[in-house]
């Protein structure tokens, strides 16, 4: 690549704005003398659903008006625009694709690299956002807030939460089981010590040496189902584990037991769930992610008093928005200033993890 300004076209949305982009790529460039020129699309994602875009997944934007803003340009930065087949076969001088987010499900990635084309991506890029909420959302049906806060919104005052068999609980003592212990495990598990829980965890991918030096019990699958008060979900979602938590997994927990989900949807049969809390297999759910998104109030887990759910929010935080720009571009940053020489630039660019973390 000569000294010319590199071209740069940026999907940014309202979450991973593209001023936040821009403002984060000049910065990084100006550091190594640089300069670029830019075209910006804008999205209304998060106030527009993710849908399937042509072939891709999670993803956000018009397919033909992106097919014409690509045509020159070498640099794609984007949140969740679709980035598909078409829009790279359209991009002549395309040399890389920056993904702000973990998992590159929004872009063909296999079209890009049959086409020499990079895909970076971010992984783990909200982990703390989604740890932090799942605390709260232990917080919530231990405490009964969410259930309590419902009522008080109808005007119903329940003083009954103060008798003995429906007081909430307290964490100490308390065992919370991770199903997967990947970058947002490692950090929720240190927040649940330290409020006096005992953690374990089931993932086949991590050594147990690994977990044992987190002082978190490496466990299979039914003994942590069985034995946790708290069951929470932070795997990625694989061909081989869809329905992971299905009827067999929901009647192994104790009747006292909440499960959490901020991991996939597809991790978990619905109805499976459903009959769990109508029959009282478990004793509450929290949610932030669902089968079909999103949801209304025709949806059946809306009956139940002992649910929170919440918008497929766990991964939002101001901290993470302004640190995937920032990550972003010093991917490009390095790129550009090795004059796409892909073999150096992407190396410390392309994070892979194992597919359940």
């Amino acid at each position: 690549m000569s000294q010319s300004k590199p071209r740069i076209l940026i999907i940014g949305d309202r979450f991973v704005t593209h001023d936040l982009f821009r403002n984060a790529i000049e910065k990084q460039l100006a550091s190594i003398h640089r300069e670029a020129s830019y075209r910006i699309v804008e999205t209304a994602w998060p106030d527009d659903p993710l849908k399937d875009v042509e072939e891709v997944r999670e993803a956000v934007g018009d397919a033909d008006f992106l097919v014409r803003q690509v045509g020159d340009v070498d640099i794609i930065v984007t949140d969740y625009g679709a980035v598909t087949k078409r829009m790279i076969e359209s991009a002549p001088r395309l040399k890389l694709i920056a993904v702000a987010r973990g998992g590159p499900v929004s872009v063909n990635k296999k079209v890009a690299e049959e086409r020499g084309v990079r895909v970076v991506n971010l992984p783990g890029r909200n982990s703390r956002a989604v740890a932090e909420f799942t605390l709260g959302l232990i917080f919530s049906q231990l405490k009964r807030i969410a259930e309590c806060h419902a009522d008080m919104k109808e005007g119903v005052w329940r003083g009954d939460c103060y008798r003995f068999e429906n007081a909430p609980r307290e964490l100490p003592g308390l065992a919370a089981g991770l199903v997967g212990f990947g970058s947002v495990g490692r950090l929720l598990a240190p927040m649940l010590q330290s409020l006096g829980m005992g953690v374990a965890a089931y993932d086949p991918y991590v050594d147990p040496q690994t977990l044992g030096e987190c002082q978190v019990s490496p466990v299979d699958f039914a003994t942590l189902l069985s034995q946790s008060d708290i069951v929470s979900l932070h795997a990625r979602l694989t061909p081989e584990n869809v329905g992971m938590m299905g009827e067999e997994q929901f009647r192994l927990m104790k009747p006292s037991a909440h499960f959490i989900n901020t991991a996939r949807g597809g991790l978990v049969d619905h109805r499976a769930l459903y009959r769990a809390l109508k029959e009282g297999w478990i004793a509450g759910a929290a949610l932030d992610i669902y089968d079909i998104e999103p949801i209304d109030r025709s949806h059946p887990l809306l009956e139940f008093k002992n649910v929170t759910l919440a918008p497929h929010i766990a991964g939002s935080s101001r901290e993470t928005a302004l640190r995937s720009a920032d990550r972003i571009a010093e991917e490009i940053a390095r790129f550009v200033q090795n004059e796409f020489n892909v073999d150096v630039a992407v190396k410390s660019a392309s994070r892979v993890v194992p597919p359940h973390r």
